[in-house]
């Protein structure tokens, strides 16, 4: 229902802006199956001061195919004079913006991601060049796709595909990432050597690339990875025996990422500004056995709850536990809400982004640490602390140590231990729910030469019951506990302001200190009739 009142809002602009300054007719709604489009004027210069728009609207279950057969527009490092822009639905949303072209290099193939595609040419005051012209058409099967992620499925899907089908789908992302491909479903018919019903797979834009492989009958291919920005998938039936079809996720290195180090950072596409629309981005994040995750969310940017269901029904973050969406959800946030710190049962998280096809706004920042998994224990008088040695393996015992530098830890067959007495190494008494508990920092040191980093646990004791506990306190937590730090010494130790300072009424004063003679003379008039 939204993105139909969007489709028609944006007809009604385009009606207004038919003309363009001026009087030069351009742009418009094409709805034909297919058709081209062209710069005023062409094969001429075109005018100046021109703006056009032209919606394309094909079928519902389709998608645009755009082609350039001719582009020369005046050029500009950041195409600041004339330039053409291509949206992947409705123009008056950045997020839906697939590029913006001038220059005489031809933009690449186009392939919307749903029935809607926008293209606007504008032009300035000064220089003109001969323009462009474009073919577009209606395209169920194949085309070239350029999204951060995208859908592509058999025609028809999950109903049965037809016979004789041949559809070539060309993924091309942004050069130095490289292409996944995840297959959610998959049931074509099964023969010995998939010559009959089949995918193939290429590493690369044509069949002259390397192949991958080719997959029929009911297993999902393995998740696929490219070695360049590109990937050919190839799908062909015969003329007899279908079956449910096929639907693939693609990711581009910007939108899947896979992270193992011990801690890191990672964010929204194009962070701090807008996110694409129609994305759905997952970063994977996966330590050694043993230890946990602890994930933070210190910016949150989405489109807002649906006013209707007070859901994240549109763009939304969800973090499962785990490295599958099948896994817990731990929770799904949109809007400027901001998620409290997270921490996994297990070594895996998975946070997936999820937006729709407008409104993208400016995204999130997301960091991360691995939680050591720390044996620890009290008695009355000492701290013992065990890590095992097979986690942090790559450590020399001192860049371990509780306090101080000078309580490094020992090493074992199998272990870090520090055996430490609270008179020792800058254990302190601190009060914690009126209970006087043993409080201490536990520090790892993962620093490689290159960047400095260093895990802070705090270790407490309740000497009385012998109970002890240990948390990590991330970056973000210790920026928190040093600016309330500061805040305190800024406000503390002096006495508090009083509630009400304002001076007291003149006419307050007045009536006072007549009051007040009033008092004196009486007590003079008492004190002479005593003594009359």
């Amino acid at each position: 229902m939204r993105l139909g009142v969007a489709v028609l809002i944006h007809l009604l602009l385009l009606a207004g802006k038919a003309d363009s300054r001026r009087g030069v007719k351009c742009g418009g709604i094409l709805s034909a199956s297919s058709g081209n489009i062209s710069s005023p004027n062409f094969p001429g210069p075109y005018p100046y001061n021109v703006d056009c728009t032209w919606l394309i609207v094909v079928a519902e279950g389709s998608s645009v195919l755009l082609t350039f057969h001719h582009f020369e527009l005046e050029y500009h490092l950041s195409c600041a004079y004339d330039y053409i822009k291509i949206y992947n639905g409705v123009s008056e949303d950045e997020g839906n913006l697939l590029g913006t072209f001038c220059g005489d290099v031809s933009p690449p193939q186009f392939t919307s991601s749903w029935n809607v595609m926008s293209v606007i040419f504008h032009s300035d005051r000064h220089v003109a060049s001969r323009g462009f012209t474009v073919a577009y058409r209606k395209d169920m099967c194949g085309g070239m796709l350029t999204g951060l992620s995208g859908i592509i499925s058999s025609p028809g899907y999950p109903r049965e595909y037809s016979n004789n089908a041949d559809c070539s789908w060309i993924i091309h992302v942004s050069n130095g990432t490289v292409v996944s491909l995840v297959f959610l479903d998959f049931q074509l018919e099964n023969n010995e050597g998939c010559n009959f019903d089949f995918v193939a797979l290429f590493d690369g834009p044509t069949v002259t690339h390397r192949h991958l492989g080719n997959y029929c009958g009911a297993d999902r291919p393995p998740n696929t990875f490219t070695t360049s920005n590109q990937l050919l998938v190839v799908f062909k039936s015969d003329f007899n025996i279908g079956g449910r079809g096929f639907k693939a996720y693609y990711y581009s290195g910007e939108c899947q990422q896979v992270l193992s180090a011990v801690n890191g950072n990672f964010s929204s596409p194009h962070f701090p500004n807008i996110y694409p629309n129609n994305i759905n981005c997952h970063w994977s994040i996966t330590l050694a056995a043993g230890y946990r995750i602890k994930l933070f969310f210190p910016v949150m940017e989405l489109e807002e709850r649906n006013s209707l269901s007070d859901e994240c029904d549109y763009d939304s973050v969800a973090v499962y536990d785990g490295d599958s969406q099948t896994d817990a959800l731990l929770g799904r946030w949109c809007g400027r809400e901001q998620p409290p710190s997270l921490t996994s049962r297990g070594n895996k998280l998975l946070v997936v982004l999820s937006t729709d096809r407008n409104e993208a706004r400016g995204g999130f920042s997301a960091s991360y640490v691995g939680v050591v998994p720390v044996n620890i224990s009290c008695t009355r008088t000492e701290f013992s602390i065990l890590i095992p040695l097979q986690l942090v393996p790559q450590l020399d015992r001192e860049s371990i140590y509780l306090g101080n530098p000078s309580c490094a830890a020992q090493v074992t067959a199998t272990s870090y231990k520090i055996q430490a007495r609270f008179v020792n190494c800058g254990t302190a008494g601190q009060k914690r729910q009126n209970i006087t508990m043993l409080v201490n920092s536990l520090y790892i040191d993962f620093s490689d030469g290159k960047q400095q980093n260093v895990q802070e646990y705090e270790v407490q004791c309740d000497a009385q019951r012998k109970v002890a506990t240990v948390a990590i306190i991330s970056t973000e937590e210790r920026r928190r506990l040093n600016e309330l730090a500061r805040q305190a010494e800024n406000t503390g130790g002096g006495p508090k302001p009083p509630e009400d300072t304002e001076p007291p009424d003149p006419s307050d004063i007045v009536f006072i200190s007549i009051c007040a003679l009033a008092v004196i003379l009486m007590v003079i008039a008492i004190i002479w009739l005593v003594l009359l």
